[in-house]
Formats: C-alpha cells, structure tokens, sequence
C-alpha cells in the first residue's frame, strides 16, 4: 500500500479506531495483524518469505539462550546477507565478474533463470534485524524478547518501508507502556502527515515528471535545464523521502509510538560531515555503530581512519542500490569525508554569518554533484551530464517555470524544517488550525497533484 493512496487512507482509518477501542492486549495484536495486511497487501509469498526470515532470526536468539557467540552471532549475519545479497545482488554480481573476467556464457545462463523479483523493504528490515541481534551479541539486550515482540518490532507497518530504521531502544519501551489517546488537534502526528503529503503529493512528484526528460536525454538540453534538474533532484528526493518518514513518524504518533527523526534540514549543513547528521540520520547512525566502528573506526591512526570512512561510504552507497552509479555515489560521498577530515577538520562553529552561509552553498552543490550519480541509471549517462553543464547547447527543459517554483517552496519547507523547534502552536489555535491545513492539502493535491508515485526509497 502507498501512503499517498485511497486504499491505505481507509486501512489506516479503520485500524485507528479499533485500535483505540481496545486494551493494550488487543493494541498489539492489533499492530501486529494490521502490519501483516499491510505487507501482504503487496505480496503475499514475499510476506511469508519475510515470516520465515523473522522467524528464524527470532529462532537464533531463543535457541542461543538469548545471547550470542562470536559463532552464532557470525551465523546470524550470514544468514541475513545471504538473504539479502540473492534478492538485491544477485544480478549485480553476475554484472561483475562479466565485465572484470569476460564470462560472457555466465550471463546467458542468467538469462534464462526464472526473474528474481525484490522482495519490499528487504533493505530496511536486514539493518533492523542485524541492529537488534548485535546489541545482543555486545549485550545491549538484556531483557527477553517474545516472538510477538520481536515480529511487530521488525515489521511495524509506518515505518517497515523505507524507515527509520528502529533500535530496540526506539521501541520496546514503548510497546509495553500504556497508550494514552490524543485528540486530533492535540496530536503532532496529524500536523506530520499533512506536512509530509505536502512534500511527496505536491513537490516531489509533480517534479519528477518536469525533470525526467533531461535525465532520459541529457544531451537535448540546455546548461541552464541541467542545473535546474539537477537541483530539482535534489529537492524531490528530499520532499518524496523526507516526506515519507514524516507521514511515518505520523501514523506512529497517531498510534502513540514516538520514532526517530530521520531529517533534519540537510541542506542547510556546513560540512559533509553535518550533512550525514542531518540526512537519513538512523542510517548514518547504523553505518557508524555497527560498520565503521566495527572496522576499528578512528582508533588506529588517520590512514586506517579514511580507509574506513571510504569504505563505509562505498558499502553505505551498495546499500542504496545494485549498480555502479550507487558504489560512485557512496565512494564520492566518502572521498568527500576524507578531503574534509585532513584538510578541514573540527573548525569552531562560531563563524561569522556569510562564511557559514560560503560553507553551506559549497556543501550543497557538492551533494548535488553527487546526486547526479543517483540519480541516472548507466554510469556512461554522467558524461552527457557534464558537457550539458559547461555547453549552452540544446534546447530548454518545458516546464521550467513550474519546476523553479517547485523548488522555491521546496527550500521554503526546507527553511521550516530548520527551524520548526523554535515553531510552536498555542493550543487554543490548534482546533481550527488543523482542519483548515487538513482542507488545504486536500484542495492542492486535488488540483495540483499528479498521478501518485511510489516513494524512491521503496526500491530500496
């Protein structure tokens, strides 16, 4: 189910009102079938086959007394890759060794294997699983888990798509504490999920269609629509993901669970380093307690210190996608890291006001640059990129005046999410607040919305 479709708005309704009709018991239980229909909704081979790797991480840890050896704890991982790697590198792998070895007859037997189809999600719930069974290994568990527990901790349905990706820390307190219902008006969750249809229905998809003319054809256009495409990128994935996690965060609240903030004005950083602050927070926070650390992190001297950053960034890159444009993006983002830690390092952020804004553009048009990789499917399509970036040759992108406006209020969302901390509503102001925000959305996406889109993240 899409957020942005008819089908979950009345899934959604329907589950909220039993849900808040019923004891916690039931509350979970209602969480839990709720979950399963969501998935199954998509696929229903692809939910059992999601059970069954539930069931068996779940196994690992009941079986191991609840907690693990270096052995079982490097069983657990195998597993989880294994699972992982068939599904989403399979096809990827056979690409490699093709173009490094020329095994050309291994690629026609691929060929005719049956289509291997990416099963939802898979991405998101592998870092969660493994999340949850290294803090057993490193005995950050303690307490122990149920099965029930465990299943709706993985697959929890607002946030089981594209994140945030939960530690157990986020979320066990929680399940066990007694909900107390919210009206409407008081509830941030409702304010959440307005402010994230607004970035994915109104922004982030009426833009993909303007911009992927350039991108299918970059070569037809002009430098002035490839750099407005290019920011316009930015600004849809931005708006599609960051507006998903808000609808997410959203439902969640609606439901009484607080998850973790996954944005934070991204765009607005001074450093590469703060951007990764800032954007998908929860994954940057995994790749660094359970991948950078792991690879001994900064503790052995500055050379073994930019070997891990660059390759945490090239797997965190690999994560995002099976194709070289994501290894260039990742490997890209953790060249930027390395140049920035030798030759920039920790500055004082007590910086005059025009330096920070220098800094802030630089970082900015640097993760765009990246972007660029991202966003394009065949590594060679990078060169017609860059001519169009140094050439006036080519014709104009149509729809550039929508698509600059686009972006305005993009960086006017953009803005708020930088300040909405020092933002607060009076409640007396709040019971006519959010009907008329609720009407307004209701009115742009009846008029200005295009046809709904998947989120970018769901293929990841």
């Amino acid at each position: 189910m899409l957020f942005n479709s008819l089908v979950f708005v009345l899934f959604f309704v329907f589950l909220y009102t039993i849900y808040w009709q019923l004891n916690s018991r039931f509350q979970k239980l209602t969480i839990l079938l709720g979950s399963l229909i969501f998935y199954g909704y998509w696929d229903v081979f692809f939910l059992l086959h999601f059970l069954f790797i539930v069931l068996v991480n779940f196994l690992f840890y009941h079986y191991s007394n609840y907690k693990f050896n270096k052995t079982t704890i490097t069983l657990v991982v195998i597993f989880n890759m294994l699972n992982l790697i068939f599904f989403k590198y399979f096809y990827f792998l056979i690409n490699i060794v093709t173009d490094i070895f020329g095994f050309q007859q291994v690629a026609e037997i691929t060929t005719n294997l049956p289509n291997i189809i990416l099963p939802l999600a898979i991405s998101f719930y592998t870092f969660q699983i493994l999340a949850f069974q290294i803090d057993v290994y490193r005995g950050k568990i303690q307490s122990k888990v149920t099965l029930e527990d465990f299943t709706i901790f993985i697959m929890f349905f607002p946030q089981l798509i594209a994140g945030p990706i939960m530690r157990h820390t986020d979320f066990f307190k929680q399940l066990h504490s007694k909900k107390r219902f919210l009206e409407l008006p008081y509830n941030a969750g409702g304010y959440l999920i307005l402010l994230g249809v607004l970035k994915k229905v109104i922004i982030a998809d009426n833009i993909s269609p303007v911009i992927e003319p350039f991108f299918s054809h970059p070569e037809s256009y002009d430098t002035f629509s490839a750099l407005v495409s290019i920011y316009g990128f930015a600004i849809q994935i931005y708006c599609d993901f960051s507006g998903y996690c808000d609808i997410a965060r959203g439902l969640a609240l609606l439901l009484g669970y607080d998850i973790p903030v996954n944005f934070n004005a991204p765009y607005f950083s001074t450093s590469l380093k703060e951007f990764w602050q800032r954007w998908h927070i929860t994954l940057s926070q995994w790749l660094r307690d359970y991948l950078y650390i792991a690879l001994g992190g900064n503790r052995y001297g500055n050379f073994r210190t930019y070997f891990n950053l660059l390759i945490t960034m090239i797997l965190g890159g690999l994560w995002h996608g099976a194709n070289y444009t994501f290894l260039v993006w990742g490997a890209l983002h953790g060249l930027y890291l390395v140049v920035e830690r030798v030759f920039v390092g920790n500055q004082s952020k007590n910086q005059k006001l025009y330096v920070q804004i220098i800094k802030g553009l630089v970082v900015f048009h640097l993760v765009c640059l990246a972007w660029i990789f991202f966003r394009i499917e065949h590594i060679h399509d990078i060169l017609s990129i860059f001519k169009n970036l140094v050439s006036q040759a080519g014709t104009r992108l149509p729809e550039t005046p929508k698509l600059v406006r686009l972006i305005a209020i993009g960086f006017l969302l953009h803005t708020y999410e930088y300040f909405q901390s020092r933002v607060s509503l009076k409640f007396e102001y709040r019971k006519v607040l959010l009907p008329g925000l609720a009407i307004l959305c209701g009115v742009l996406v009846l008029t200005l919305a295009s046809n709904s889109a998947q989120f970018i993240y769901f293929q990841f």
